[in-house]
């Protein structure tokens, strides 16, 4: 029974983070949407500049030589899978001096990540038009979602305490 207890607890913090989410979101998070779109497209350009390509920012749009290659919306600015990512590391168990320190390394992570996605679909529109569709639903979500599955992973085997836990109930 008492490991249904913790299922059950994971359930509820997991549903009180996702009503927490959308209510937050609503009244303050909205307004960081556009914020973190605006960053990925600067971050973007910065890292196409530093790899040689005359790259700008047009609004929501990054450019390589003048020719539009991608816009990025709110959908696509990573904040979803951040705030997956900080759900997962608050409801898990770990102690929460962990968690200080954990969640905001791995939205660092997750953003750097996302700014190298909206880099090389930039680079894919200019050299390869062709396959960007392809690259954006499936190459770079298969990347991006298996990085945030190797953190919760890192989470759970070396942070959470839960192998130490698990070892010290065994006895």
């Amino acid at each position: 029974m008492k490991e249904y207890s913790k299922v059950i607890r994971f359930l509820i913090y997991a549903l009180g983070l996702c009503i927490g989410w959308f209510l937050l979101y609503d009244l303050w998070l909205s307004r960081f949407d556009d914020w973190l779109t605006l960053s990925i497209v600067d971050a973007s350009v910065v890292t196409l500049q530093l790899l040689g390509y005359h790259a700008e920012a047009k609004n929501i749009f990054v450019r390589i030589d003048g020719f539009d290659t991608v816009f990025v919306n709110d959908a696509c600015n990573g904040m979803i899978i951040m705030a997956l990512f900080a759900g997962f590391i608050i409801a898990f168990p770990g102690s929460l001096a962990k968690k200080f320190f954990f969640i905001p390394a791995g939205i660092i992570v997750i953003h750097i990540l996302n700014v190298l996605r909206v880099s090389a679909l930039a680079l894919n529109a200019y050299h390869f038009n062709q396959s960007v569709e392809f690259n954006h639903k499936y190459t770079f979500t298969i990347i991006v979602y298996a990085a945030v599955f190797a953190l919760w992973m890192l989470w759970v085997k070396k942070y959470s305490g839960l192998k130490q836990h698990a070892s010290s109930e065994a006895i």
